[in-house]
């Protein structure tokens, strides 16, 4: 389920430092401190909130370790440390912090920010994700996507991790573009080593993005974190290129879908492991990637039509006839939302060939696309 940030309370007034702090003690995390902002009014009421009713939300341990010394001088190291590497702090109440989210059921109270903090809201951005492990087909696919949405203008979002990641970095640096790196880690850690380089390219001329406070290692618990910062960031759509039956990125996929982002996948070899999982994405509904000329300009033309307030300008006289195809899809919608799978199972297509034909009865405005990947048609 989506979380909503509901403002109870004025966000512009927490401090980082209260928020850090909160942030910092036993068992918390950005859901408790949403819990504890939101039952007092702020960051700073919580923090000076009595032990009993502090304790009642967030637990003993948390009541008493908040007035420790040594927590409170944890967070003054932190906050020096974040202002020598010169990083850029944004807290959920900032203008510079991303709407979106704050649309997630556990919102990053605080934001780490290295290099060109004006990506963090441009548009349009598209996260890319996959496995660790990717073939040569996937690392070439992952490049030339992350390339051609840059060479496009759109800002390439991926987690800096092997593999996918660091592809879809290296193709939008290596034309020029624009790329957010999300990491599970501080900011200043480079997480895999092996990625040095590449880390030190995407902060000077990208940006770093990370909800952990400098120095913080990579832990195995913190890239579910992060993977729904990559999803809430991908808000033109997400891209799966590889992934396996139990690959992390569809962690990325369940938060997309929670927030109604489109997902794409690129199609894999039915036998080939490495693309088990993001096939099963494609016979569950997801849109296949099978062109990226076609992919970056649907994602391109999208925008600027939200933009411009064009999506709805086409009349019925404007639109074009489908092929025999799409026409055959198009019988089995009615005003019922389905999704593509349940479509293909109806109308006896396969998955693939209807979701080719949704995208374009979608582009010619008879077919409407709704969260979930779920169609209906146009009214």
């Amino acid at each position: 389920m989506v979380g909503a940030l509901t403002p109870e309370w004025d966000r512009s007034e927490d401090r980082v430092e209260d928020l850090l702090l909160l942030d910092s003690l036993p068992r918390v995390g950005p859901a408790g401190v949403q819990r504890l902002a939101r039952s007092f009014g702020g960051a700073a009421r919580a923090r000076r909130a009595p032990f009993r009713d502090f304790a009642a939300i967030a637990g003993a341990d948390a009541a008493r370790a908040r007035s420790r010394r040594s927590l409170t001088d944890q967070v003054d190291r932190v906050l020096v440390r974040a202002h020598e590497l010169g990083m850029t702090m944004v807290t959920w109440g900032s203008p510079r912090y991303p709407h979106e989210l704050l649309h997630l059921a556990d919102p990053p109270p605080l934001l780490f920010l290295k290099g060109r903090v004006d990506l963090l809201v441009r548009r349009p951005a598209v996260t890319i994700v996959g496995s660790r492990r990717v073939t040569t087909r996937g690392r070439d696919v992952s490049r030339t996507i992350g390339r051609k949405l840059a060479e496009a203008g759109s800002v390439v979002v991926s987690g800096l991790a092997l593999g996918t990641d660091g592809q879809a970095h290296r193709g939008a640096l290596e034309v020029g573009g624009d790329t957010i790196a999300v990491l599970g880690a501080g900011a200043d850690v480079t997480y895999p080593r092996t990625h040095a380089r590449l880390h030190g390219a995407v902060a000077e001329r990208g940006l770093v993005v990370t909800e952990f406070a400098p120095g913080t290692k990579a832990a195995p618990y913190h890239f579910p974190r992060r993977n729904r910062v990559l999803a809430a960031l991908g808000v033109d759509g997400i891209v799966v290129v590889e992934a396996g039956e139990r690959s992390g990125s569809l962690i990325t996929v369940d938060h997309a879908l929670d927030l109604g982002r489109d997902v794409w996948a690129v199609p894999g070899p039915i036998d080939g492991p490495a693309c088990a999982g993001s096939n099963r994405l494609l016979a569950d509904g997801a849109r296949a990637l099978v062109s990226i000329a076609d992919f970056v300009s649907t994602v391109t033309e999208q925008r600027g039509a939200e933009s411009h307030g064009r999506s709805a300008s086409r009349t019925p006289e404007d639109r074009p006839t489908g092929t025999s195809s799409e026409e055959a899809v198009l019988r089995f919608l009615s005003n019922e939302a389905l999704p593509a799978s349940e479509v293909a199972m109806r109308c006896g297509q396969s998955v693939p060939d209807v979701l080719a034909a949704l995208t374009m009865l979608e582009l010619s405005g008879r077919v409407v696309r709704l969260p979930g990947l779920r169609y209906r048609r146009a009214a």
